[in-house]
């Protein structure tokens, strides 16, 4: 990885935050949705693992969402490490219904995570979400499909980018462990990085890339912090 030259490493291994009641991931570009949904995908499930919690993960999306961009396939949570069988899907017809089943799944209690495919959620609405997380003791993530300068009640935003494939061990013509670069531009403590995550072969979820836990970038000032 090549860091910015205004960057600087710090000495110590780098620690990618842990899953906050309420999250905002967005997509870098376009071509990024998927590895910004596994992203999130990830951490809802460490978050519920972290927890004994064996509640399912909800997607709560739109059919507009899900014809120009797809929807979550059953084997495809099963590569990331949740069981086909824990994984509900909540389609409402539009974003307004879509943020109310949102909170609703969140307050339920019935779900450990939900992720919402929202386009434009109100500032309002973020607020809403972060205190129904916390009634249910879940994990809410929004799930964006471009960055926005809008404001959340996001406790972490990210900014989420597929990125080249890890080396494989056995064959250098050959892919290996699939990489994402994960960019905390917001964050309540005003703390920022980059990190680079890898796919863990054993768990399907993403961790710090190996070689590359030293090399987080310092904690950077925002002119603009989360409400």
């Amino acid at each position: 990885m090549t860091l910015p030259a205004d960057s600087t490493v710090l000495p110590n291994p780098a620690v990618l935050p842990a899953p906050e009641p309420f999250e905002e991931a967005a997509a870098a570009h376009p071509q990024d949705l998927a590895a910004t949904l596994a992203f999130a995908l990830s951490r809802a499930i460490e978050a519920a693992e972290g927890r004994g919690d064996g509640r399912p993960v909800a997607l709560v999306s739109t059919p507009l969402f899900d014809h120009e961009r797809g929807r979550l396939f059953g084997w495809g949570a099963r590569g990331l490490g949740l069981d086909p069988a824990r994984l509900l899907l909540i389609r409402a017809r539009r974003e307004p219904e879509a943020v109310w089943a949102f909170e609703e799944a969140l307050k339920s209690g019935a779900a450990a995570a939900v992720i919402g495919a929202l386009d434009r959620p109100a500032f309002v609405a973020t607020r809403r979400l972060d205190f129904a997380a916390r009634a249910g003791q879940a994990c809410g993530f929004v799930l964006r499909t471009a960055p926005a300068g809008d404001l959340s009640a996001a406790r972490l935003r990210w900014r989420v980018a597929a990125g080249p494939s890890a080396p494989h061990p056995f064959d250098p013509r050959a892919p290996g462990a699939a990489r994402l670069n994960a960019e905390l531009v917001r964050s309540r403590d005003g703390k920022s990085g980059r990190f680079v995550l890898e796919q863990d072969d054993e768990t399907g979820r993403f961790r710090l890339a190996a070689g590359l836990a030293d090399h987080g970038l310092a904690p950077q000032p925002h002119a603009l912090r989360v409400a």
